[in-house]
């Protein structure tokens, strides 16, 4: 590793959600389905680590969920 550089991303587990705490099995990108969701909407980065406006991006993530559930009701 080259001078100054930051060290890789450490896998947490081979098979588990790298999200912190999480002990689902992997999905996609080492995320769980929910985390997986998560990380495509911005509110997670790759590392598993929340985003500093996680709380103004969770209440969009639920109100857009909302709006698919009702869409697809209809």
């Amino acid at each position: 590793m080259g001078k100054g550089k930051k060290p890789e991303m450490e896998v947490v587990g081979a098979e588990g959600c790298k999200c912190g705490g999480c002990k689902k099995p992997q999905f996609r990108f080492t995320f769980c389905s929910e985390h997986y969701d998560w990380f495509k909407f911005g509110l997670i980065t790759k590392a598993g680590q929340k985003v500093t406006d996680f709380d103004k991006k969770f209440d969009h993530f639920v109100a857009y969920q909302e709006r698919m559930k009702t869409a697809k009701a209809a």
